[in-house]
């Protein structure tokens, strides 16, 4: 079994272990302002943020997710000043860009608040321990990121429900997952393992967990995937069309699911077209995944039924899944 597998198997039991430690994290999430958030971080960090950003923006609450690369090289002090909280995400705490912003913004530690795997990191020795929101993943063997990637996700979920009117259930959610982990999907890997291109489109929630997807497609399988919004996708990227790709959609029941729906009323004559829906009335061929789970958290056992479709198409390419052949697992150099 590769370790890319037994960190993918692992994330059910992470998220309960997890979940049974929300009225702590809940708890220590008082503290902090909500008035204006922004969540930062590089790449599987940043996908799993995203989640968290448009979840407050849908409760009333103004949140961003930028990348921090981005931040350290284009946006001014001034700008930073305005944020009431920053989350700094890292599974390892150890990344080139999150040293360097903390030594940058030393004056803004006080609003700044670290999501991170290791208590032990050098990014958590600048924070008091009401400063640090640990997402008690375990150890994670493989490169790409699995049970950190989706406890970051439930991490900030979390803390983000705690400050909002809204509700929300995670009970439902390990039992899914385990199931999500279940599903052959041999037949998906084959079809994704073909010599044409692969499109992801999801909207909403789904967007953190798409762009994700991609990051995993390079990362473990050495294959692209191309991510694009659902709306952006009408957009001109249609025109794509023209060569018969293989269209993959999430599309759990929620805002925009009629809108999904059309599109693929619109597109599967022109594709091979698969969607990941927690709805059986869809008319084209579904993965049927995520059934009863909230809009917000039904895109994380999607996310789980495309770790497995990775992992097989790397073995099926002769990679070892989660093994880097150029990357590491932390990335030191900016």
């Amino acid at each position: 079994m590769s370790k890319f597998m037994k960190d993918m198997l692992e994330q059910p039991e992470a998220v309960r272990k997890l979940i049974s430690t929300s009225d702590v994290t809940s708890a220590k999430a008082e503290g902090l302002d909500f008035h204006k958030v922004l969540f930062t971080g590089m790449g599987a960090s940043l996908h799993a943020a995203e989640v968290a950003a448009s979840y407050l923006r849908s409760s009333g609450i103004d949140a961003v997710s930028a990348e921090m690369s981005e931040i350290i090289s284009y946006a001014s002090d001034e700008l930073l000043k305005r944020y009431t909280t920053i989350f700094l995400i890292s599974q390892s705490g150890e990344s080139a860009e999150l040293i360097r912003f903390i030594q940058d913004n030393r004056d803004l530690l006080r609003r700044m608040a670290l999501i991170t795997n290791s208590c032990q990191s050098s990014a958590s020795k600048h924070f008091p321990d009401d400063r640090v929101f640990l997402l008690n993943a375990g150890d994670e063997r493989s490169m790409g990121a699995t049970k950190t990637f989706v406890n970051s996700m439930v991490l900030m979920l979390i803390i983000a429900a705690s400050k909002t009117a809204r509700r929300m259930d995670f009970s439902k959610l390990p039992s899914r997952m385990e199931e999500a982990l279940t599903l052959d999907v041999s037949w998906l890997a084959s079809l994704l393992s073909e010599s044409r291109e692969r499109i992801l489109v999801a909207r909403g929630f789904g967007i953190g967990v798409g762009r994700m997807a991609r990051l995993m497609f390079a990362e473990v399988a050495k294959i692209s995937l191309i991510f694009y919004t659902g709306a952006a996708f009408r957009h001109g990227p249609v025109e794509l069309l023209i060569d018969k790709p293989v269209v993959l959609t999430l599309n759990p029941t929620g805002a925009t699911y009629d809108l999904m729906k059309e599109l693929h009323s619109d597109i599967s004559d022109k594709c091979d077209l698969i969607t990941l829906s927690n709805s059986r009335e869809e008319s084209v061929e579904t993965v049927f995944t995520s059934e009863g789970l909230d809009e917000v958290l039904a895109s994380i056992p999607m996310m789980n039924v495309l770790q497995k479709t990775v992992e097989e198409i790397a073995r099926k390419r002769g990679f070892d899944p989660g093994a880097g052949v150029y990357g590491k697992k932390v990335t030191t150099k900016e």
